[in-house]
Protein backbone atom coordinates (compact mmCIF):
# COMPACT_ATOMS: atom_id res chain seq x y z
CA UNK A 1 0.00 0.00 0.00
CA UNK A 2 1.38 3.86 -0.73
CA UNK A 3 1.85 5.65 2.16
CA UNK A 4 -0.13 8.72 1.94
CA UNK A 5 0.90 11.77 3.03
CA UNK A 6 -0.66 13.30 6.60
CA UNK A 7 -4.09 14.63 6.12
CA UNK A 8 -6.48 17.35 7.53
CA UNK A 9 -9.04 14.69 8.33
CA UNK A 10 -8.35 13.80 11.99
CA UNK A 11 -8.41 18.13 12.45
CA UNK A 12 -11.98 17.55 10.53
CA UNK A 13 -13.20 15.17 12.60
CA UNK A 14 -12.00 16.93 16.08
CA UNK A 15 -13.39 19.99 14.83
CA UNK A 16 -16.85 18.11 14.68
CA UNK A 17 -16.92 16.11 17.58
CA UNK A 18 -15.21 18.99 20.06
CA UNK A 19 -17.82 21.25 19.07
CA UNK A 20 -15.70 24.45 19.33
CA UNK A 21 -16.41 27.23 17.07
CA UNK A 22 -13.53 28.55 16.70
CA UNK A 23 -13.31 29.26 12.93
CA UNK A 24 -10.02 29.77 11.04
CA UNK A 25 -7.81 30.45 14.13
CA UNK A 26 -4.63 29.31 12.54
CA UNK A 27 -4.71 31.39 9.22
CA UNK A 28 -1.48 33.42 9.37
CA UNK A 29 -0.25 31.64 12.27
CA UNK A 30 3.30 29.61 12.14
CA UNK A 31 4.01 26.55 14.36
CA UNK A 32 5.53 27.63 17.53
CA UNK A 33 9.10 25.86 17.52
CA UNK A 34 9.68 23.80 21.14
CA UNK A 35 12.43 22.08 19.71
CA UNK A 36 16.39 22.84 21.23
CA UNK A 37 16.88 23.80 25.37
CA UNK A 38 15.51 27.08 27.54
CA UNK A 39 17.87 27.35 30.08
CA UNK A 40 16.72 27.94 33.45
CA UNK A 41 18.05 29.87 36.32
CA UNK A 42 16.02 29.51 39.03
CA UNK A 43 12.68 27.44 39.38
CA UNK A 44 9.91 27.65 41.80
CA UNK A 45 7.21 24.73 42.25
CA UNK A 46 9.11 21.28 41.82
CA UNK A 47 7.57 18.49 40.50
CA UNK A 48 9.44 15.50 42.82
CA UNK A 49 8.77 11.98 41.24
CA UNK A 50 8.03 13.01 37.47
CA UNK A 51 9.52 10.44 35.57
CA UNK A 52 10.09 10.74 32.02
CA UNK A 53 8.63 8.12 29.74
CA UNK A 54 10.45 5.97 28.03
CA UNK A 55 9.50 4.39 24.65
CA UNK A 56 10.64 1.05 23.41
CA UNK A 57 11.39 0.32 19.85
CA UNK A 58 9.54 -2.13 17.24
CA UNK A 59 9.97 -5.79 18.04
CA UNK A 60 11.35 -8.07 14.78
CA UNK A 61 8.23 -9.81 13.30
CA UNK A 62 5.04 -7.17 15.37
CA UNK A 63 2.41 -7.42 13.78
CA UNK A 64 -0.03 -4.20 12.76
CA UNK A 65 -1.78 -3.87 15.60
CA UNK A 66 1.65 -4.20 17.97
CA UNK A 67 3.26 -1.46 15.85
CA UNK A 68 0.30 0.96 16.14
CA UNK A 69 -0.07 0.31 20.09
CA UNK A 70 3.74 0.93 20.27
CA UNK A 71 3.54 3.71 17.89
CA UNK A 72 0.94 5.45 20.01
CA UNK A 73 3.03 4.76 23.28
CA UNK A 74 6.51 6.00 21.62
CA UNK A 75 4.66 8.92 20.62
CA UNK A 76 3.59 10.02 24.17
CA UNK A 77 6.92 9.72 25.32
CA UNK A 78 8.33 11.92 22.26
CA UNK A 79 8.33 15.16 23.77
CA UNK A 80 11.32 14.20 26.37
CA UNK A 81 13.14 11.76 23.09
CA UNK A 82 12.44 14.46 19.86
CA UNK A 83 10.14 11.52 18.59
CA UNK A 84 12.89 9.52 17.44
CA UNK A 85 11.42 6.21 18.42
CA UNK A 86 8.31 7.06 17.73
CA UNK A 87 9.34 7.69 13.66
CA UNK A 88 10.95 3.95 13.81
CA UNK A 89 7.42 2.62 13.53
CA UNK A 90 6.66 4.69 10.35
CA UNK A 91 7.67 4.31 6.99
CA UNK A 92 10.88 6.46 5.89
CA UNK A 93 8.51 8.71 3.78
CA UNK A 94 5.39 9.04 6.32
CA UNK A 95 8.72 9.72 9.13
CA UNK A 96 9.34 12.33 6.92
CA UNK A 97 6.50 13.89 6.51
CA UNK A 98 4.61 13.40 9.84
CA UNK A 99 4.29 16.46 12.09
CA UNK A 100 4.03 15.14 15.86
CA UNK A 101 3.40 18.93 16.91
CA UNK A 102 0.84 19.82 15.06
CA UNK A 103 -1.85 18.41 17.83
CA UNK A 104 -2.59 16.83 20.87
CA UNK A 105 -5.73 14.71 21.20
CA UNK A 106 -5.75 14.27 24.87
CA UNK A 107 -8.33 11.45 25.99
CA UNK A 108 -9.65 10.51 29.32
CA UNK A 109 -8.83 7.75 31.44
CA UNK A 110 -12.80 6.86 32.34
CA UNK A 111 -13.49 6.83 29.20
CA UNK A 112 -11.59 3.51 28.82
CA UNK A 113 -8.43 2.65 26.74
CA UNK A 114 -7.90 3.80 22.64
CA UNK A 115 -9.51 0.49 20.82
CA UNK A 116 -7.40 -0.86 18.23
CA UNK A 117 -8.72 -2.64 15.48
CA UNK A 118 -6.39 -3.86 12.62
CA UNK A 119 -8.74 -4.41 9.64
CA UNK A 120 -8.51 -6.68 6.52
CA UNK A 121 -7.76 -3.83 4.10
CA UNK A 122 -4.50 -2.79 5.54
CA UNK A 123 -5.60 -0.04 7.94
CA UNK A 124 -5.46 0.03 11.73
CA UNK A 125 -8.32 2.16 12.90
CA UNK A 126 -8.00 3.49 16.80
CA UNK A 127 -11.05 4.95 18.60
CA UNK A 128 -10.72 6.75 20.71
CA UNK A 129 -12.93 8.96 23.40
CA UNK A 130 -11.75 12.89 23.78
CA UNK A 131 -11.54 14.90 26.30
CA UNK A 132 -9.79 17.61 24.47
CA UNK A 133 -6.87 19.03 21.91
CA UNK A 134 -4.58 21.17 22.16
CA UNK A 135 -3.08 23.21 18.48
CA UNK A 136 0.07 23.65 17.58
CA UNK A 137 0.08 27.52 18.88
CA UNK A 138 -1.20 25.87 21.83
CA UNK A 139 -4.88 26.72 21.69
CA UNK A 140 -6.79 23.99 24.16
CA UNK A 141 -10.05 22.61 22.68
CA UNK A 142 -12.43 21.39 25.18
CA UNK A 143 -14.37 18.29 23.46
CA UNK A 144 -18.46 18.04 24.15
CA UNK A 145 -19.39 15.57 27.04
CA UNK A 146 -18.90 11.67 25.86
CA UNK A 147 -16.76 12.77 22.16
CA UNK A 148 -15.30 9.61 20.10
CA UNK A 149 -13.09 9.71 17.03
CA UNK A 150 -11.45 7.00 14.61
CA UNK A 151 -8.33 7.61 13.82
CA UNK A 152 -7.09 5.46 10.64
CA UNK A 153 -3.23 4.37 10.50
CA UNK A 154 -2.32 3.07 6.78
CA UNK A 155 0.69 -0.20 7.13
CA UNK A 156 2.60 -1.47 4.66
CA UNK A 157 4.37 -4.56 4.98
CA UNK A 158 8.34 -4.26 3.48
CA UNK A 159 10.05 -7.16 1.58
CA UNK A 160 11.34 -8.51 5.12
CA UNK A 161 7.82 -8.92 6.31
CA UNK A 162 8.18 -5.99 8.68
CA UNK A 163 5.08 -4.13 9.40
CA UNK A 164 5.18 -0.14 9.55
CA UNK A 165 2.98 3.18 9.70
CA UNK A 166 2.92 4.50 5.71
CA UNK A 167 0.14 6.80 6.12
CA UNK A 168 -1.00 8.64 9.23
CA UNK A 169 -2.39 12.27 10.21
CA UNK A 170 -0.34 14.51 11.77
CA UNK A 171 -0.48 15.13 15.71
CA UNK A 172 0.07 12.92 18.52
CA UNK A 173 -2.36 11.02 21.40
CA UNK A 174 -1.98 11.60 25.01
CA UNK A 175 -3.78 10.06 28.04
CA UNK A 176 -4.76 13.21 30.34
CA UNK A 177 -2.63 12.23 33.25
CA UNK A 178 0.52 12.13 30.74
CA UNK A 179 -0.81 15.44 29.39
CA UNK A 180 -0.67 16.66 32.65
CA UNK A 181 2.30 15.57 33.06
CA UNK A 182 3.84 16.69 29.94
CA UNK A 183 1.88 20.52 29.32
CA UNK A 184 1.70 23.47 31.35
CA UNK A 185 -0.87 26.07 31.61
CA UNK A 186 -0.22 29.45 31.33
CA UNK A 187 -1.32 33.26 29.44
CA UNK A 188 0.33 35.24 26.82
CA UNK A 189 -0.49 38.88 26.48
CA UNK A 190 -1.60 41.56 24.63
CA UNK A 191 -2.84 45.30 25.16
CA UNK A 192 -6.89 46.31 25.02
CA UNK A 193 -7.52 48.90 21.99
CA UNK A 194 -6.55 51.47 24.47
CA UNK A 195 -3.72 50.28 25.05
CA UNK A 196 -4.12 50.78 28.91
CA UNK A 197 -4.75 47.06 29.73
CA UNK A 198 -3.40 43.35 29.56
CA UNK A 199 -5.75 41.00 28.07
CA UNK A 200 -4.74 37.47 28.15
CA UNK A 201 -5.33 34.32 26.00
CA UNK A 202 -4.75 30.92 27.87
CA UNK A 203 -2.44 28.82 26.09
CA UNK A 204 0.05 25.13 26.75
CA UNK A 205 2.88 24.18 26.02
CA UNK A 206 5.70 21.36 26.33
CA UNK A 207 6.79 22.26 30.17
CA UNK A 208 10.13 22.06 29.25
CA UNK A 209 10.16 24.14 26.38
CA UNK A 210 7.55 27.28 28.80
CA UNK A 211 9.72 30.32 27.74
CA UNK A 212 9.96 29.58 24.27
CA UNK A 213 6.17 28.44 23.64
CA UNK A 214 4.93 31.66 25.73
CA UNK A 215 7.37 33.96 23.83
CA UNK A 216 6.77 32.30 20.29
CA UNK A 217 3.30 32.82 21.13
CA UNK A 218 3.59 36.41 21.89
CA UNK A 219 5.24 37.02 19.02
CA UNK A 220 2.85 35.37 16.20
CA UNK A 221 0.07 37.62 17.45
CA UNK A 222 -3.79 36.96 19.13
CA UNK A 223 -6.46 33.84 17.65
CA UNK A 224 -8.20 35.44 15.26
CA UNK A 225 -11.56 35.88 17.17
CA UNK A 226 -9.49 38.26 19.49
CA UNK A 227 -7.35 40.25 17.23
CA UNK A 228 -10.06 42.99 16.17
CA UNK A 229 -10.34 43.74 20.42
CA UNK A 230 -6.79 43.84 21.30
CA UNK A 231 -3.23 45.78 20.04
CA UNK A 232 0.02 44.21 19.94
CA UNK A 233 3.45 46.25 19.46
CA UNK A 234 4.62 43.30 17.55
CA UNK A 235 6.08 44.29 13.57
CA UNK A 236 4.55 41.57 11.21
CA UNK A 237 6.86 38.71 10.46
CA UNK A 238 9.14 39.06 13.70
CA UNK A 239 9.71 36.04 15.27
CA UNK A 240 12.59 34.29 17.74
CA UNK A 241 15.87 34.59 15.94
CA UNK A 242 16.50 30.94 16.42
CA UNK A 243 14.77 27.81 18.42
CA UNK A 244 17.05 28.67 21.83
CA UNK A 245 16.31 32.54 21.14
CA UNK A 246 15.10 32.30 24.56
CA UNK A 247 17.09 31.85 27.52
CA UNK A 248 16.54 31.96 31.57
CA UNK A 249 19.78 33.01 33.39
CA UNK A 250 19.64 34.43 37.13
CA UNK A 251 16.22 35.79 36.88
CA UNK A 252 16.62 37.25 33.53
CA UNK A 253 14.55 36.52 30.15
CA UNK A 254 16.86 37.01 27.48
CA UNK A 255 14.90 37.05 24.02
CA UNK A 256 16.31 37.13 20.46
CA UNK A 257 14.08 38.67 17.87
CA UNK A 258 14.89 38.13 13.90
CA UNK A 259 15.78 41.81 12.20
CA UNK A 260 11.52 42.26 11.48
CA UNK A 261 11.95 43.79 14.99
CA UNK A 262 13.34 46.68 14.15
CA UNK A 263 10.31 47.96 12.42
CA UNK A 264 8.43 48.46 15.12
CA UNK A 265 8.07 52.14 16.27
CA UNK A 266 9.04 53.41 19.87
CA UNK A 267 5.73 53.25 21.53
CA UNK A 268 5.46 49.64 19.61
CA UNK A 269 8.38 48.59 21.39
CA UNK A 270 7.41 49.75 24.65
CA UNK A 271 4.37 47.61 24.43
CA UNK A 272 6.10 44.55 23.03
CA UNK A 273 8.10 44.92 25.80
CA UNK A 274 5.51 44.99 28.48
CA UNK A 275 3.53 42.16 26.78
CA UNK A 276 6.71 40.03 27.06
CA UNK A 277 7.29 40.79 30.66
CA UNK A 278 3.48 40.25 31.60
CA UNK A 279 3.85 36.41 29.81
CA UNK A 280 7.52 35.75 30.67
CA UNK A 281 6.78 36.65 34.83
CA UNK A 282 4.44 34.53 34.76
CA UNK A 283 5.28 31.15 33.69
CA UNK A 284 4.70 28.46 35.97
CA UNK A 285 7.79 26.96 37.81
CA UNK A 286 10.51 29.79 36.15
CA UNK A 287 11.47 32.58 38.14
CA UNK A 288 11.53 35.59 35.83
CA UNK A 289 12.42 39.32 37.53
CA UNK A 290 13.17 41.02 34.08
CA UNK A 291 13.32 40.85 30.25
CA UNK A 292 16.03 42.02 28.40
CA UNK A 293 15.36 41.99 24.12
CA UNK A 294 18.45 41.55 21.62
CA UNK A 295 18.08 41.64 18.03
CA UNK A 296 20.48 39.32 15.52
CA UNK A 297 22.25 39.07 19.24
CA UNK A 298 22.46 43.44 19.22
CA UNK A 299 20.95 44.84 22.05
CA UNK A 300 17.28 46.46 21.74
CA UNK A 301 16.72 49.36 23.11
CA UNK A 302 12.89 49.84 23.76
CA UNK A 303 10.49 52.91 24.44
CA UNK A 304 9.03 53.73 26.87
CA UNK A 305 7.16 51.15 28.87
CA UNK A 306 3.59 51.08 29.36
CA UNK A 307 2.35 50.28 32.61
CA UNK A 308 -0.79 48.16 31.73
CA UNK A 309 -3.33 47.33 34.46
CA UNK A 310 -3.55 43.43 34.46
CA UNK A 311 -6.22 42.63 37.28
CA UNK A 312 -8.76 45.62 37.22
CA UNK A 313 -9.42 46.56 41.25
CA UNK A 314 -12.99 45.69 42.03
CA UNK A 315 -13.37 47.48 45.25
CA UNK A 316 -15.62 46.40 48.01
CA UNK A 317 -18.20 43.72 48.13
CA UNK A 318 -20.36 41.98 48.00
CA UNK A 319 -22.89 44.39 47.29
CA UNK A 320 -26.56 43.02 48.40
CA UNK A 321 -29.99 43.71 48.97
CA UNK A 322 -31.02 42.96 52.30
CA UNK A 323 -34.02 43.82 53.53
CA UNK A 324 -34.82 46.56 51.05
CA UNK A 325 -31.98 48.28 51.49
CA UNK A 326 -28.55 48.52 49.01
CA UNK A 327 -26.07 47.25 51.38
CA UNK A 328 -22.20 45.75 51.34
CA UNK A 329 -21.04 42.91 53.05
CA UNK A 330 -17.42 43.55 54.73
CA UNK A 331 -16.69 39.93 56.72
CA UNK A 332 -19.51 38.72 58.82
CA UNK A 333 -20.74 42.85 58.65
CA UNK A 334 -23.56 43.85 56.29
CA UNK A 335 -23.38 47.75 55.87
CA UNK A 336 -26.10 49.41 54.53
CA UNK A 337 -24.82 52.18 52.01
CA UNK A 338 -25.23 55.60 53.24
CA UNK A 339 -27.93 57.64 51.00
CA UNK A 340 -28.80 54.86 49.04
CA UNK A 341 -32.96 55.15 48.17
CA UNK A 342 -35.13 52.52 49.74
CA UNK A 343 -35.42 49.10 47.67
CA UNK A 344 -38.59 47.69 49.79
CA UNK A 345 -40.92 49.10 47.22
CA UNK A 346 -38.76 48.09 44.18
CA UNK A 347 -39.06 44.04 43.22
CA UNK A 348 -35.18 43.90 42.94
CA UNK A 349 -33.73 41.03 40.96
CA UNK A 350 -30.11 41.54 40.36
CA UNK A 351 -27.59 44.62 40.73
CA UNK A 352 -24.63 46.05 38.87
CA UNK A 353 -22.07 48.37 40.44
CA UNK A 354 -19.65 49.73 38.38
CA UNK A 355 -15.54 49.23 39.02
CA UNK A 356 -15.22 52.90 40.44
CA UNK A 357 -18.66 52.21 42.47
CA UNK A 358 -20.08 55.57 41.72
CA UNK A 359 -22.95 54.08 39.41
CA UNK A 360 -25.30 51.45 40.73
CA UNK A 361 -28.01 49.95 38.54
CA UNK A 362 -30.75 47.18 39.84
CA UNK A 363 -32.88 45.23 37.21
CA UNK A 364 -36.38 45.70 38.87
CA UNK A 365 -39.11 42.81 37.90
CA UNK A 366 -38.06 40.93 34.21
CA UNK A 367 -38.17 44.13 32.30
CA UNK A 368 -36.89 47.55 33.81
CA UNK A 369 -33.45 48.09 34.24
CA UNK A 370 -32.59 51.28 36.70
CA UNK A 371 -30.05 53.46 38.25
CA UNK A 372 -30.19 54.03 41.37
CA UNK A 373 -29.20 57.32 42.50
CA UNK A 374 -26.84 57.73 45.43
CA UNK A 375 -28.40 60.94 47.33
CA UNK A 376 -31.60 58.76 47.68
CA UNK A 377 -33.69 59.84 44.64
CA UNK A 378 -35.68 58.22 42.58
CA UNK A 379 -34.71 55.54 40.31
CA UNK A 380 -33.89 56.55 36.98
CA UNK A 381 -35.15 54.74 33.34
CA UNK A 382 -31.80 53.73 31.57
CA UNK A 383 -33.85 50.32 29.56
CA UNK A 384 -36.79 48.54 29.43
CA UNK A 385 -37.75 45.38 27.42
CA UNK A 386 -40.17 42.18 28.19
CA UNK A 387 -37.42 39.64 29.88
CA UNK A 388 -33.92 41.36 30.64
CA UNK A 389 -30.42 39.61 31.44
CA UNK A 390 -28.84 40.73 34.21
CA UNK A 391 -26.70 43.96 34.22
CA UNK A 392 -23.02 43.49 33.62
CA UNK A 393 -20.47 46.17 33.71
CA UNK A 394 -17.17 47.25 32.31
CA UNK A 395 -14.22 49.13 32.95
CA UNK A 396 -15.78 52.05 30.43
CA UNK A 397 -18.54 52.40 32.30
CA UNK A 398 -21.19 50.65 29.86
CA UNK A 399 -23.94 48.22 31.34
CA UNK A 400 -24.08 45.49 29.46
CA UNK A 401 -27.99 43.62 29.66
CA UNK A 402 -30.55 42.42 26.14
CA UNK A 403 -33.89 40.62 25.74
CA UNK A 404 -32.94 36.89 26.92
CA UNK A 405 -35.19 36.18 23.06
CA UNK A 406 -32.41 37.57 21.42
CA UNK A 407 -32.95 39.50 17.98
CA UNK A 408 -29.14 38.89 17.19
CA UNK A 409 -27.98 41.64 19.49
CA UNK A 410 -26.93 42.93 23.21
CA UNK A 411 -27.92 46.42 24.90
CA UNK A 412 -25.02 48.47 26.14
CA UNK A 413 -26.12 51.98 28.05
CA UNK A 414 -24.25 54.25 30.03
CA UNK A 415 -26.31 56.85 32.39
CA UNK A 416 -26.61 60.04 30.87
CA UNK A 417 -26.35 58.24 27.02
CA UNK A 418 -28.84 56.43 24.74
CA UNK A 419 -28.38 52.99 25.18
CA UNK A 420 -26.51 51.01 21.75
CA UNK A 421 -26.86 47.73 20.13
CA UNK A 422 -24.03 45.14 20.04
CA UNK A 423 -24.55 43.28 17.16
CA UNK A 424 -24.36 39.54 17.58
CA UNK A 425 -25.85 38.05 15.13
CA UNK A 426 -24.51 34.68 16.14
CA UNK A 427 -27.35 34.82 19.10
CA UNK A 428 -30.28 35.43 16.63
CA UNK A 429 -33.64 33.23 17.72
CA UNK A 430 -31.32 31.94 20.66
CA UNK A 431 -31.84 32.55 24.44
CA UNK A 432 -29.79 34.18 26.14
CA UNK A 433 -29.24 32.71 29.98
CA UNK A 434 -26.34 34.82 31.11
CA UNK A 435 -23.52 37.82 29.93
CA UNK A 436 -20.77 38.31 31.76
CA UNK A 437 -18.14 41.33 30.12
CA UNK A 438 -14.24 40.84 31.64
CA UNK A 439 -12.69 43.70 33.51
CA UNK A 440 -10.66 44.19 30.69
CA UNK A 441 -13.31 45.04 28.51
CA UNK A 442 -11.95 43.15 25.64
CA UNK A 443 -13.57 39.73 26.49
CA UNK A 444 -17.16 39.12 26.92
CA UNK A 445 -18.66 35.21 28.26
CA UNK A 446 -22.11 34.28 26.83
CA UNK A 447 -24.28 31.37 27.83
CA UNK A 448 -27.35 30.75 25.54
CA UNK A 449 -29.35 27.52 24.74
CA UNK A 450 -32.31 26.93 21.81
CA UNK A 451 -35.52 25.96 22.81
CA UNK A 452 -36.71 25.22 25.80
CA UNK A 453 -33.43 25.36 27.01
CA UNK A 454 -31.68 22.79 24.72
CA UNK A 455 -28.45 23.19 23.18
CA UNK A 456 -26.99 24.78 25.82
CA UNK A 457 -23.22 26.75 24.62
CA UNK A 458 -21.41 29.34 26.27
CA UNK A 459 -19.27 31.33 24.10
CA UNK A 460 -16.17 33.33 24.80
CA UNK A 461 -16.07 36.38 22.25
CA UNK A 462 -14.24 39.55 21.48
CA UNK A 463 -15.47 43.10 22.08
CA UNK A 464 -15.00 45.51 19.15
CA UNK A 465 -15.50 48.82 19.98
CA UNK A 466 -15.24 52.00 18.40
CA UNK A 467 -12.27 55.01 19.21
CA UNK A 468 -14.36 56.38 21.72
CA UNK A 469 -15.12 52.97 23.37
CA UNK A 470 -18.45 52.34 22.61
CA UNK A 471 -18.84 48.92 22.14
CA UNK A 472 -19.97 48.00 18.73
CA UNK A 473 -20.35 44.37 18.09
CA UNK A 474 -18.95 40.77 19.32
CA UNK A 475 -16.87 38.48 17.58
CA UNK A 476 -18.20 36.82 14.75
CA UNK A 477 -15.72 34.11 16.02
CA UNK A 478 -15.38 32.70 19.40
CA UNK A 479 -14.31 29.90 21.56
CA UNK A 480 -16.65 27.54 22.87
CA UNK A 481 -15.95 26.94 26.93
CA UNK A 482 -17.46 24.92 29.68
CA UNK A 483 -18.46 22.02 27.18
CA UNK A 484 -19.60 20.20 30.25
CA UNK A 485 -22.59 22.32 31.30
CA UNK A 486 -25.91 21.35 30.66
CA UNK A 487 -28.02 24.44 32.25
CA UNK A 488 -26.86 28.16 33.69
CA UNK A 489 -28.26 29.68 35.92
CA UNK A 490 -25.54 32.87 37.08
CA UNK A 491 -22.34 33.62 36.12
CA UNK A 492 -19.08 36.14 37.20
CA UNK A 493 -15.66 36.63 36.47
CA UNK A 494 -13.23 34.79 38.99
CA UNK A 495 -9.81 36.18 37.25
CA UNK A 496 -8.61 36.99 34.05
CA UNK A 497 -8.70 33.60 32.97
CA UNK A 498 -11.58 31.79 34.95
CA UNK A 499 -15.64 32.60 35.21
CA UNK A 500 -17.23 31.28 37.79
CA UNK A 501 -20.96 29.25 36.82
CA UNK A 502 -23.68 27.81 38.18
CA UNK A 503 -25.30 25.53 36.79
CA UNK A 504 -25.98 21.68 36.00
CA UNK A 505 -23.83 19.43 34.68
CA UNK A 506 -23.60 15.63 33.50
CA UNK A 507 -25.31 13.68 36.51
CA UNK A 508 -25.34 16.91 38.68
CA UNK A 509 -29.20 18.16 38.43
CA UNK A 510 -29.11 20.89 41.40
CA UNK A 511 -27.23 23.99 40.36
CA UNK A 512 -23.51 23.45 41.54
CA UNK A 513 -20.75 26.16 41.12
CA UNK A 514 -18.32 25.06 38.53
CA UNK A 515 -14.85 27.02 37.88
CA UNK A 516 -14.22 27.41 34.22
CA UNK A 517 -10.84 27.66 32.99
CA UNK A 518 -11.15 30.06 29.88
CA UNK A 519 -9.12 27.63 27.33
CA UNK A 520 -8.62 24.57 29.76
CA UNK A 521 -10.88 22.22 32.47
CA UNK A 522 -13.71 22.72 34.24
CA UNK A 523 -14.10 22.18 38.24
CA UNK A 524 -16.46 21.66 39.92
CA UNK A 525 -17.48 22.81 43.96
CA UNK A 526 -19.48 21.08 46.48
CA UNK A 527 -22.40 23.83 46.49
CA UNK A 528 -24.96 24.70 49.34
CA UNK A 529 -28.15 23.16 48.52
CA UNK A 530 -30.56 25.81 46.90
CA UNK A 531 -28.03 28.04 45.50
CA UNK A 532 -29.48 30.57 43.31
CA UNK A 533 -27.06 33.34 42.31
CA UNK A 534 -23.36 33.90 43.18
CA UNK A 535 -20.56 36.44 43.04
CA UNK A 536 -16.90 36.20 42.48
CA UNK A 537 -13.85 38.29 42.75
CA UNK A 538 -11.03 36.03 43.01
CA UNK A 539 -10.37 32.97 44.81
CA UNK A 540 -10.70 34.17 47.91
CA UNK A 541 -13.99 36.37 47.14
CA UNK A 542 -16.26 34.00 45.93
CA UNK A 543 -19.70 33.73 47.42
CA UNK A 544 -23.39 32.25 46.06
CA UNK A 545 -26.51 32.71 47.98
CA UNK A 546 -29.30 30.57 48.80
CA UNK A 547 -33.04 29.88 48.55
CA UNK A 548 -33.17 30.75 51.96
CA UNK A 549 -31.22 34.21 51.67
CA UNK A 550 -28.27 32.51 53.27
CA UNK A 551 -24.57 33.91 51.83
CA UNK A 552 -21.99 31.75 51.68
CA UNK A 553 -18.53 32.12 51.21
CA UNK A 554 -15.75 29.88 49.48
CA UNK A 555 -12.85 29.49 52.46
CA UNK A 556 -10.36 27.08 52.87
CA UNK A 557 -12.46 24.47 50.11
CA UNK A 558 -15.60 24.82 52.13
CA UNK A 559 -18.45 27.18 52.27
CA UNK A 560 -19.09 28.98 55.19
CA UNK A 561 -22.34 30.98 55.79
CA UNK A 562 -21.47 34.60 56.29
CA UNK A 563 -24.46 36.77 56.39
CA UNK A 564 -28.30 35.83 56.11
CA UNK A 565 -31.48 37.70 54.45
CA UNK A 566 -29.67 39.19 51.71
CA UNK A 567 -30.57 38.88 47.74
CA UNK A 568 -28.68 39.49 44.47
CA UNK A 569 -25.01 39.48 45.36
CA UNK A 570 -22.46 41.40 43.17
CA UNK A 571 -18.93 42.62 42.98
CA UNK A 572 -18.02 45.95 41.12
CA UNK A 573 -17.70 45.05 37.27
Amino acid sequence: MRPSAPGASWSATLRAVCGVMLLGVMTGCVGIPVAGPVEVGEAVGSEPGLAFPVADEPSLDDGPQEIVTGFLNASTAGLYDEFVVARKYLTTQAAAQWDPRARVLVYPVDGGSPEIEAREDGVVVVSVPVEATVDAEGRYLEAVPNARTEVVFEMFEDAAGQWRVAGLDNGVMMAAPAFARSYRQTAIYFASQDRTHLVPETRWFPRGNLAVGAVSAVLAGPSTWLQDAVSTGVPEGTRLSSLTGVTVTDRVARVDLSPDARRASEEDRGLLLAQLEAALTRLPGTVVSSVEISVGGVAWVPGAVPELLREVPTGAGPYVVDDGRLAVVDGGNVTPVVGAAPLSDLDVRRLGVSLDEQVVVALVGSGRLVELPTDGGEPVDLVTGANLLAPSFDRQGWVWTGERASSGSLTAVRPGDEAVVVGAEWLESRTVQSVRVARDGARVVVAHSGPGGSDLVMDLAAVVRGQDGTPQLLSEERVRVGTVLEGVTDMAWVDEGRVAVLGRSGDVSVPTVHLVTLGGSVEDLTTPEGAVSLAARGDRALFVVDESGRLHSWQNAAWVAVATGVEAPTFPG
